[in-house]
């Protein structure tokens, strides 16, 4: 069977860097031609009707997280699932720490008194010398360890599965260290992806054994955090504050709890928002591999959930 590719949305300057990226003229599916697709590339959210693709044999996600995938029944026993890396590493990794520096500095300070014409002086935090814990160290959390480092702070990082020696020696280490990690934490950065072991995971019990005065920020899923326990955990101090891009309803509800929780910055999901050329090149090189024979790249293992 000739492979024909089904580009989700038709995007034609999607198709125009994949090529370019490929170097060679790919095989678009045409209107008409769905049904005969055996590659299905989807740069965004799932279309809410389901494909009829009989011939399908591998999916490409634009996305990290991939359990919006779960309960397709496109992606069926046969059918490979793969996800997009690209660059949400620098982009998270940027978030994270320009968010901690302008909670060190104090940029809501510095704003209100721009907008008062005020001058009254204060002396900033820093980061230098701060334990920072990614919880869910995979390339994401290796970018946000390495931008930490650079600016003087104490990374460490918890991950599912084997630790290498090398992860070891830049203070990684398996889930079983957890506890006694987030005790020692000044910032926990939670990059768990939402699977069944992780709903929720955050909950009273674990905030409980971070640090007083300690900082939470979650740029991974909203469903990994119970938000009832958040907010009861903030006004207890243990976290004080909490950086948080996503939860799980989105939009925020005006009127939900952590609006108006003391210490809590909200933005609308917007750390790891995926640019085109990153996601061409992350196909393109994917669909060469598939084209030569060669295994793919950030294969998703349906049992581990990620």
């Amino acid at each position: 069977m000739s492979e024909l590719v089904l580009l989700e949305g038709d995007d034609a300057s999607m198709r125009e860097i994949v090529e370019r990226r490929v170097g060679a003229p790919v095989p678009w599916a045409k209107p008409g031609e769905e049904r005969s697709a055996t590659v299905w590339f989807c740069p965004g959210r799932p279309p809410a009707a389901p494909r009829d693709l009989p011939a399908l044999g591998w999916i490409h996600s634009g996305w990290a997280g991939v359990e919006d995938w779960f309960q397709r029944p496109e992606w069926r026993d046969g059918v490979r699932l793969t996800r997009t890396v690209g660059d949400f590493p620098q982009r998270i990794a940027e978030y994270v720490i320009g968010w901690l520096l302008a909670l060190s500095l104090d940029v809501p300070e510095a704003l209100r008194q721009m907008e008062g014409r005020a001058w009254r002086g204060w002396t900033a935090e820093s980061l230098g010398g701060r334990t920072l814990l990614v919880v869910g160290h995979g390339a994401i959390g290796r970018r946000v360890a390495e931008a930490a480092r650079d600016l003087g702070m104490h990374p460490t990082g918890i991950r599912r599965g084997p630790v290498t020696p090398e992860e070891r020696a830049l203070g990684v280490e398996s889930a079983e260290s957890l506890d006694a990690r987030l005790h020692a934490a000044d910032v926990v950065v939670n990059l768990l992806p939402l699977t069944r072991e992780t709903s929720e995971f955050w909950n009273a019990e674990r905030f409980g054994r971070m640090k007083p005065g300690s900082i939470f920020v979650n740029v991974s899923r909203g469903g990994t955090v119970d938000e009832t326990a958040l907010v009861g955990a903030l006004a207890a101090g243990r976290p004080a504050r909490a950086i948080l891009d996503v939860f799980q309803e989105e939009p925020l509800p005006a009127g939900h709890p952590l609006r108006s929780a003391r210490g809590v910055w909200i933005t609308p999901h917007v750390a790891g928002i995926g640019t085109k050329e990153p996601l061409a090149a992350e196909f393109a090189a994917n669909w060469t591999r598939y084209r030569d024979g060669v295994p793919l790249r950030n294969v998703v293992d349906r049992a581990r959930g990620y």
